[in-house]
């Protein structure tokens, strides 16, 4: 088990070829947040915490599938209690938030979660000059 205080290297996920890249993301976050001690805290904050951020992860990976050409690389890296997860892909508008008139029964919701669930989140130019964006957002984990 690692250490939550200590931060851990930076993991990276190829999500471009993933037949299912949602799902692949949340198991990669779920694979952390166990290698953190805190995968089996279920009933606790960090437990709830947990869920929150599949849900969190779910959302993410979804929006770069809806609104870009797919999600090309996930890194998820902690920094003590701060797990920060950013999800790479080709197209270089910003998410937003969506006003509650342009929501329905196809989505619109995404970012709106992530706004309301997430420590934080932005977006910035893709690493490296490649055209795109990262989309980043950061969840704080209460102790177990």
């Amino acid at each position: 088990m690692t250490s939550l205080l200590a931060p851990s290297p930076t993991r990276h996920l190829a999500l471009d070829e993933a037949a299912a890249p949602a799902r692949e993301a949340r198991h990669a976050v779920q694979d952390e947040i166990e290698a953190h001690g805190l995968g089996s805290t279920a009933g606790s904050a960090a437990g709830e915490c947990a869920e929150t951020t599949m849900l969190i992860v779910s959302e993410l990976v979804t929006n770069a599938a809806r609104h870009s050409h797919g999600p090309q690389t996930m890194r998820i890296c902690w920094d003590g209690p701060a797990l920060t997860l950013e999800v790479d892909d080709d197209t270089p508008a910003a998410p937003r938030i969506r006003p509650a008139s342009e929501r329905g029964e196809t989505g619109g919701f995404g970012m709106d979660l992530i706004d309301q669930l997430a420590h934080s989140w932005g977006t910035r130019p893709r690493p490296g000059g490649r055209t795109g964006k990262t989309v980043y957002v950061t969840i704080i984990f209460p102790a177990p």
